[in-house]
């Protein structure tokens, strides 16, 4: 073997050993710098894995138990991390005020387990949300909230090792899954599902994280221009920013043939608005370094705001009438917060010579929590409008009585029976129909043909939505059907679901990923329906019946394989003319195999 080639494998050996040793020393820095925010996210993979292996045999209990435990970890994140940027930033505390501070923080969590995750309605998952995005925003500003100079160099640096660190993790995790698959190809080694789910944990969950923390500035740090991204830097000046030019002219041109014609799109103004302003604001943030050495992002800081504000004045115009036409839920909520906080970051560059970027994430991290306390909130101001809408329109048809619900009228129109069911279910999904306090105790959604005198088939779909919900549930006294002839039994009780037990040679798999029910021998599909494709049997079987007989929420199926039962016992979903998607299904799975 020739001596350049010797040469040059080693020193491309001498170059891997270089790599493992950085990063082990990386790994090392990383564990002893952030050892409560590492130990967090590996408990958190621990927890996934133990529920992914156990998924066939954990009660509903177990596994909301599981599910609120991930998630208070995964909120416990961002406050270790922003209790540990402070501790940096202030070396003089001592051991004792440390150990205040986490304890305070451990009663915070503790707190909010207790009383703001005991129920997982939406309205806990908004909460959960705007919690997580102001820790987050507090960790990325106290590194430098009394400093001016570099902030934007700090952000950017951290981003761009994220998005690295992650670009990494996705690269490992294909090539450990490729070995695996290739183990199964080449030796006949069965390798179950569970294992590329826990390799993807331990990357995701353990790997990614020490992997990014060792890289975060620490306090003190410098950073400098020349550290700016190159790629970053061609990416933003020469391609985004153009793109941002040519989409804000042609809005303009579009909001200009709205006022010529005075004809307001449906619901459109919105989306078109608020996600180029997020991203111009977000551009203005990465390019502000840049104002003193490129004309061309000096130019674009000093214009975009300009440019924006009468766009926004646009979708508040538009949002203004999807307000005055349903009300206000959370989600409009939620648009008019973000356009409020676009609308006044644009004034506030517009009016300060020299803004100091740290401003977005600490009025983002107060917008927030506002957002979520006290009688301003997304739920107070919305469960008011809600309220509000129905009381009103039930006025009309004299149907109150000491304040509460006393009798139906049959002339209530079919545009009120679609709003009364809006607002019913609106009630039912994200709060609770308790608020409503003219409705009668203990009202449930499925009353709503008792109580109103009309059910949720008679309206013509949600908020001008052409689907029509539907809900279909076997009488308890028909729950009675035969399984001779048949070898096993699954029960899926959620659209999420996978049974396996190694003592028989098939296992069901059903995802609402995926869409399908999947029964699987040996690790190989032997047979798979369409969620959907069951609901539309049942759906059209029932089309007048929401409580249906046994006979009309089963059928069977059958291929060279498996012959298959479904008997469904609850199954919902909407029927947009003839589409079928479905939201919820609980049924048995009854099935014999043909070859054996």
């Amino acid at each position: 073997m020739p001596a350049p080639y010797i040469f040059k494998e080693v020193h491309m050996v001498e170059k891997i050993i270089s790599f493992c040793q950085g990063l082990a020393v990386k790994f090392i820095a990383s564990s002893k710098r952030f050892p409560v925010t590492i130990l967090l996210s590996t408990a958190i993979a621990v927890i996934l894995g133990v529920e992914q292996h156990m998924l066939s045999t954990l009660t509903e209990e177990n596994r909301d138990l599981l599910q609120h435990l991930c998630m208070i970890l995964g909120l416990a994140i961002p406050v270790s991390l922003s209790i540990k940027a402070f501790f940096e930033r202030r070396p003089s505390l001592t051991n004792r005020k440390k150990s205040m501070i986490y304890g305070i923080a451990m009663i915070g969590l503790w707190f909010y387990y207790t009383f703001l995750l005991a129920d997982l309605q939406i309205t806990a998952w908004i909460r959960y949300t705007a919690v997580t995005i102001s820790f987050y925003c507090m960790f990325l500003l106290i590194p430098y909230f009394y400093k001016k100079d570099n902030y934007e160099l700090y952000i950017i640096n951290l981003v761009t090792r994220f998005f690295v660190t992650y670009l990494y993790s996705v690269i490992l995790y294909a090539g450990l899954a490729a070995i695996l698959e290739m183990i199964h190809v080449l030796f006949l080694i069965t390798i179950s599902f569970e294992a590329y789910v826990d390799i993807g944990l331990i990357i995701t969950g353990i790997f990614a994280p020490i992997f990014f923390l060792g890289d975060i500035p620490k306090q003190g740090e410098e950073r400098s221009l020349s550290s700016y991204p190159k790629v970053l830097k061609v990416l933003l000046l020469y391609i985004i920013m153009p793109l941002i030019v040519a989409y804000s002219t042609t809005l303009y041109i579009y909001f200009a043939k709205i006022l010529i014609q005075m004809e307001w799109p449906a619901g459109i103004v919105t989306n078109l608005v608020i996600w180029y302003s997020l991203l111009g604001v977000t551009v203005m943030f990465a390019i502000f370094p840049l104002r003193h050495t490129s004309s061309w992002a000096n130019k674009f800081i000093k214009v975009f705001p300009i440019v924006v504000l009468p766009l926004l004045a646009m979708m508040f115009l538009s949002l203004g009438m999807r307000v005055n036409a349903y009300g206000i839920t959370e989600n409009r909520y939620f648009v008019f917060l973000t356009g409020l906080w676009l609308g006044s970051s644009m004034i506030y560059y517009i009016t300060h010579k020299t803004p100091r970027n740290i401003v977005l994430p600490i009025s983002l991290a107060i917008l927030s929590l506002l957002s979520i306390m006290g009688p301003w909130s997304c739920f107070s101001v919305s469960t008011t409008s809600q309220s509000m809408r129905l009381e009103k329109i039930i006025s009309k048809y004299d149907v109150l009585e000491n304040g509460k619900i006393s009798k139906m009228n049959p002339d209530i129109t079919a545009d009120d029976k679609k709003e009364i069911t809006n607002i019913l279910y609106y009630f039912n999904s994200y709060h609770k129909l308790d608020e409503l306090k003219f409705l009668p105790q203990n009202f449930k959604i499925g009353e709503l043909k008792t109580v109103f005198g009309f059910s949720p088939a008679d309206n013509n779909g949600f908020n001008g939505n052409s689907a029509k919900y539907f809900n279909h549930v076997m009488k308890e006294q028909e729950k009675v059907a035969s399984i001779n002839g048949f070898d096993y039994l699954f029960q899926l009780s959620t659209i999420n679901s996978q049974i396996e037990k190694t003592e028989i040679p098939i296992s069901v798999v059903c995802t609402g990923k995926d869409g399908e029910v999947k029964i699987l021998e040996n690790g190989q599909v032997i047979y798979a329906k369409k969620i959907n494709d069951i609901a539309q049997k049942i759906h059209t079987a029932n089309q007048a019946n929401s409580a249906a007989k046994t006979d009309d929420m089963m059928f069977t199926d059958e291929n060279e394989n498996v012959k298959v039962m479904y008997f469904v016992k609850s199954i919902s979903g909407t029927d947009d003319k003839g589409v079928i998607r479905t939201q919820s299904m609980d049924c048995s799975l009854l099935v014999k195999m043909n070859n054996h």
